[in-house]
């Protein structure tokens, strides 16, 4: 038996195993979790949005309700 170590991220519940591990070989998998970033603490979210930068005021993003067009009613 071999033992090889490589490090990867999780992506949709799986690990990319390096390629020179060939199709069909039967491995034993042992996973190491930091237990730190592994915690379903949603406070990270709000440093997150915290550390923004202010992109602008209401008034940078309001809207004029003038569309260039003239509306004229036929009587």
């Amino acid at each position: 038996m071999q033992a090889i170590e490589f490090e990867a991220t999780t992506f949709q519940h799986t690990i990319r195993v390096p390629d020179d591990i060939p199709d069909g070989v039967t491995l034993r998998v042992l996973l190491l979790v930091d237990d730190s970033k592994t915690k379903n603490d949603n406070s990270h979210w709000k440093h997150l949005l915290g550390s923004m930068p202010d992109v602008g005021s209401d008034e940078d993003f309001a809207r004029s309700l003038d569309y260039g067009r003239t509306v004229s009613w036929d009587s």
